[in-house]
């Protein structure tokens, strides 16, 4: 039975135990469109031309380096080619300005995509540790959660107050599962690299995680993972409406030539339920290929279910980029990748088969639809390759060479 002491740590009696750590990468932006801005400052007043996805806090930026007020100040916002949570108007705004006053002339600045990569705000490294606990029947009872990850306020001369900050820890001490009894416990530690907000935020590195020690939960007790998941969303029916549906559109439990099989995972974010399910085949060689992903969605309601299907699956995209290959490295102080050549992206001819269904459940929910597709997808996809190979992926991005029959 579970028990209480000093400090509100819990202590789990349980017949068998499963432990384990996850660890993710700083993430560059990495948009189309590297960072840009128009500057021009005449007569008293400064004409900024950007696009920003703040521009409330773009021009109290530019009003400060121009040493105006911010009525003086016009943010024209213009079309972007990628945001990702990336584009809050930050080191171009103030570089642009700077050169304007200099020369006394309109100046266009445009970063390089070197500048781009290497002079990002990156999604936080972060480390998660999980210790789950089961009864003799294989019912969970207990889970605890210790994540360690950068702070994107405190590196963004944000105060935080108290030692959590809510992005680092949704999706963990917001999941869904009904194990009765559970601790979250998070640590802030922010080296000299630069991080800030990444699409689905803290939901990419924690969906992956969580996604993923479920998967291993359900392994531990011989149990399908679908149908794991299914028992402990009990009394959840919009969870239950995106699972039976994923589920069921993906073919679940259908079998699968040999080399392939299946992963799943469910999450919410932004008020949207978005569940995964992966159809991964493996070389003998350990390399990865998605070749179909399922993607059901509760976003409340859809005013245009096209937009909504487009997000799905440009965010599952982005997500499935960063679990195949993100990785930026620090050598030295500096950032080693520059470029698309080793920053790679999905490409076309990688791009799985995606089908998007819809489980709205209505009400007065209405959830967002531009981040919720990226958050699942890596954890669908490691527990796929794990289906395949008996081989569990706790690192992201996924190595080739940790995958290969002989590694």
């Amino acid at each position: 039975m579970p028990r209480r002491r000093p400090g509100g740590i819990i202590y789990i009696s349980s017949s068998s135990t499963v432990e384990a750590v996850y660890e993710v990468p700083y993430l560059a932006h990495a948009r189309m469109e590297p960072r840009n801005a128009t500057a021009r400052l005449e007569g008293g007043r400064l004409d900024l031309w950007i696009s920003t996805q703040d521009a409330t806090r773009t021009l109290k930026l530019a009003a400060g380096v121009a040493g105006m007020k911010p009525e003086q100040v016009y943010v024209h916002n213009c079309f972007t080619g990628g945001g990702f949570g990336g584009r809050g108007g930050d080191a171009e705004v103030g570089q642009a300005i700077a050169i304007a006053k200099a020369v006394g002339k309109p100046v266009k600045l445009v970063y390089t995509r070197e500048e781009d990569i290497r002079q990002d705000r990156y999604r936080p490294q972060a480390a998660i540790r999980f210790r789950g606990g089961f009864d003799a029947n294989g019912k969970p009872v207990g889970l605890t959660i210790h994540t360690v990850v950068g702070s994107l306020l405190r590196s963004g001369g944000i105060p935080v107050h108290g030692d959590i900050e809510p992005m680092a820890v949704e999706g963990l001490r917001n999941n869904p599962y009904a194990i009765a009894n559970q601790r979250v416990d998070c640590t802030l530690k922010n080296t000299h690299v630069p991080v800030w907000f990444w699409r689905s935020v803290g939901s990419s590195q924690n969906a992956f995680a969580i996604e993923s020690f479920v998967d291993e939960l359900a392994h531990a007790t011989g149990q399908d993972s679908y149908q794991f998941r299914r028992a402990l969303l009990a009394g959840k029916p919009d969870w239950l409406g995106v699972l039976d549906l994923v589920a069921q559109k993906s073919d679940w439990g259908k079998p699968l030539p040999a080399g392939k099989a299946r992963g799943l995972a469910i999450h919410e974010c932004y008020g949207s339920i978005v569940g995964e399910v992966a159809e991964v085949a493996v070389s003998e060689k350990g390399e990865v290929k998605v070749d179909r992903v399922t993607i059901a969605v509760d976003c409340g309601h859809a005013v245009n279910p096209l937009t909504v299907a487009e997000q799905m699956e440009g965010g599952m995209i982005f997500g499935l980029s960063a679990a195949l290959y993100g990785d930026i490295t620090i050598k030295n102080g500096a950032v080693e990748q520059g470029n698309f050549d080793d920053y790679k992206m999905v490409r076309i001819a990688e791009a799985p088969k995606t089908d998007v269904y819809f489980a709205l459940s209505g009400g007065r929910k209405w959830g967002g639809c531009g981040e919720p597709g990226t958050a699942p997808i890596a954890a669908a996809v490691a527990n796929g390759v794990f289906a395949v190979t008996g081989k569990r992926i706790r690192s992201l991005p996924i190595r080739p060479r940790d995958l290969g029959r002989g590694a």
